[in-house]
């Protein structure tokens, strides 16, 4: 298998090496720095440590329990979401695909459907959505930005108008119990998440489609060349961002009990900050789900560990883009080393 560059297409052995020497001849603090993961890890850390000298509540089982509750959701979306920036593509519909699942199931239950296919039904909606969004980038080739930020709007704006903006409840208790229920204290959700992140980590760094998505992030035109069918897999990429949004928008709804039209706002743009944060190159080629996993706990940490400081939450902003900028930045650095090591 080949990996697409700027400078046409290397194998993959070979792009491992380039990766290697993009790094291998700096120092160890310089090493530190290009890892997004360690700065991840780095970040929870101190911040966790800082959080707890000032609350001792933050480190008890129920205060993580409801933080790896709220990362469950940014990741679920975003671990489908770093393919789509992996291929350098970009998908701003996520939020109201979040809110059309949670309320198309909710609308479906409360009208007496039975739960799998209600649920069926939901994830359907995001898979349509997805296809619409893949079918219009990729084959009348209007501009990713334009199409999802479109999407957005009609999306959000269908289920508002369905609905009429009014919540939909009560919901089935067998319904509620998939976003409520827990295995020996630890939550339902958790391992969902568990089990999307394995399943597409697998997927994307040990399958072709894997590579295949990678190649287009690298270089477009060089992956059509050898032979991908660039336009089929980039569809297939958004209808995965859209179906794990509708899905998500399901466990919204079971962990409520209800179908709220308020859920998702500005969804889109913590899904895609917990991608950037980390460490998928916004220039496509370079990323990880587990990063992601990491980038969503980091946005849920800082969101609890913000109101356990009774420090105003809009400030968590401030930080998220402050975490934002020197991701990017590292990403800039590590490409940069990336390339020279390509041109030796």
């Amino acid at each position: 298998m080949t990996r697409p560059t700027d400078t046409g297409t290397i194998s993959s052995a070979e792009a491992a090496g380039v990766d290697r020497a993009a790094t291998g001849g700096l120092a160890l603090g310089q090493r530190i720095l290009v890892s997004p993961q360690f700065l991840l890890v780095a970040t929870i850390v101190v911040f966790s440590a800082f959080v707890t000298l000032q609350s001792p509540q933050y480190l008890s089982v129920l205060n993580w329990s409801n933080i790896l509750r709220n990362a469950v959701f940014i990741f679920i979306v975003g671990a489908f979401s770093t393919y789509v920036l992996v291929s350098a593509g970009l998908d701003l519909s996520v939020g109201s695909i979040f809110v059309v699942g949670a309320l198309a199931v909710a609308n479906l239950l409360f009208a007496g459907f039975p739960i799998w296919l209600a649920i069926a039904v939901a994830v359907a909606f995001g898979v349509a959505a997805g296809l619409v969004n893949g079918v219009l980038i990729n084959y009348v080739q209007i501009p990713a930005f334009i199409v999802t930020l479109g999407m957005l709007y009609i999306a959000r704006g269908l289920a508002t108008f369905v609905t009429g903006g009014r919540p939909i409840a009560p919901l089935p208790d067998d319904f509620n119990a998939i976003g409520q229920g827990d295995i020996f204290g630890v939550p339902l959700l958790i391992f969902y998440a568990v089990v999307v992140g394995i399943v597409a980590h697998v997927i994307l760094e040990y399958t072709p489609f894997g590579l295949a998505l990678r190649a287009i992030g690298g270089n477009r035109e060089a992956a059509r060349v050898s032979g991908i069918d660039v336009r089929r897999v980039s569809v297939i990429i958004y209808m995965l961002s859209g179906a794990s949004a509708a899905f998500a928008g399901m466990l919204m709804s079971a962990r409520l009990g209800s179908g709220q039209p308020s859920v998702g706002t500005g969804f889109e743009l913590q899904v895609i900050s917990a991608v950037i944060i980390g460490g998928t190159s916004m220039f496509g080629g370079i990323g990880s789900v587990s990063g992601t996993a990491l980038g969503a706990l980091v946005l849920s940490i800082l969101a609890n560990g913000l109101v356990l400081l009774r420090i105003d939450p809009t400030l968590q902003n401030v930080m998220v883009g402050c975490i934002i900028i020197v991701a990017v930045a590292i990403d800039q650095f590590r490409r940069g080393r990336m390339f020279r090591g390509l041109r030796r």
